[in-house]
């Protein structure tokens, strides 16, 4: 289909600078909590990992070494968690998906992409985030996609963030 039989065409290009704010914007809202809890999970096992290894070390060399391993190996995830969580996001992404074109129409947002096309209805939509420069739309907790507000080839992003409030029946959280 021709993209201007659609109200909103946007292509975003899914590199580092979009997935840096794919999650930054998940971690600010549908995964705030979750990652919180994860990353504080993180620092007390591996400081547990710490203190354990280093008091049966006296006593067994090899299992002290394995605990305090296992506790570096924990905090570094903790310290350096956004490093960790692009890496995640990097595997997520089929082979090949570098580019996508994402199509509004009044009943669904379509996203086209090497790997093929994709319909994603509106009432399937879980949260929608905005900060200055991109719109995430998110259909889980886990699964989002980012559209750069530049990216729009047809509409325009303040438009379209009244059409997707009104066809998702969700509020834009801002951030």
């Amino acid at each position: 289909m021709e993209e201007s039989l659609f109200p909103f065409v946007n292509r975003t290009a899914y590199d580092q600078r979009a997935l840096v704010a794919l999650n930054r914007l998940a971690e600010a809202s549908v995964r705030k909590e979750k990652s919180r809890r994860t990353r504080a999970l993180c620092y007390v096992c591996g400081v547990a990992g710490l203190v354990a290894g280093a008091f049966v070390y006296r006593h067994q060399a090899i299992v002290g070494q394995l605990l305090l391993l296992y506790g570096v190996l924990l905090l570094l995830v903790a310290i350096s968690w956004r490093s960790f969580q692009l890496r995640s996001s990097k595997r997520q992404l089929q082979r090949g998906v570098t580019d996508c074109r994402y199509e509004f129409d009044e009943d669904e947002m379509l996203c086209h992409t090497a790997a093929g096309t994709e319909r994603y209805p509106y009432d399937r939509i879980y949260a929608v985030v905005a900060d200055s420069e991109w719109y995430a739309i998110f259909l889980d907790e886990s699964h989002g996609v980012i559209l750069d507000k530049q990216g729009f080839t047809t509409g325009d992003p303040l438009s379209f963030k009244s059409f997707i409030g009104m066809h998702t029946k969700l509020p834009i959280q801002e951030l």
